[in-house]
């Protein structure tokens, strides 16, 4: 089990939704969310300002929407490796998107701290393969 996911989506049932099976699966003991990727980088900037511990108290994996306004998830990716990633080297990022355009998943893996790319809604058959992968060290 996870200590604590980060959610980082415009939509809020999609939020709810995420937060509800990451409990109830048992995959993690915290859900924190973020409404974009702007919001999600003052999420990081306040635990870096306020935490005794940044690196126990950060999130083990951000689950990320890339299409959002103000800050989508592709911009927030950018801040954060600059900012934050080498930081926290044991968070990482799922995209999750509804997207089917080839150019994303291309783009995805140009960044080491994405871990996997799923499709939206989030499952408990993704879930368990996010768990899977996380116990056994793949991540």
């Amino acid at each position: 089990m996870m200590k604590k996911v980060l959610c980082v989506d415009d939509d809020s049932i999609s939020l709810t939704i995420s937060k509800l099976l990451l409990k109830r699966t048992g995959f993690a003991e915290s859900v924190d969310t973020a409404v974009d990727g702007s919001d999600a980088l003052e999420y990081f900037g306040e635990l870096f300002n306020n935490s005794n511990d940044p690196q126990s108290d950060a999130p083990e994996l951000i689950i990320l929407d890339i299409n959002m306004p103000v800050m989508n998830g592709w911009e927030f990716l950018e801040a954060y490796v600059v900012q934050f990633a080498a930081r926290l080297p044991q968070t990482k990022v799922v995209i999750l998107s509804s997207t089917i355009d080839p150019e994303d998943f291309s783009r995805a893996k140009k960044y080491e701290v994405v871990a996997r790319f799923v499709s939206k809604p989030l499952s408990v058959e993704n879930l368990t393969e996010l768990r899977e992968e996380f116990e056994a060290n793949k991540f």
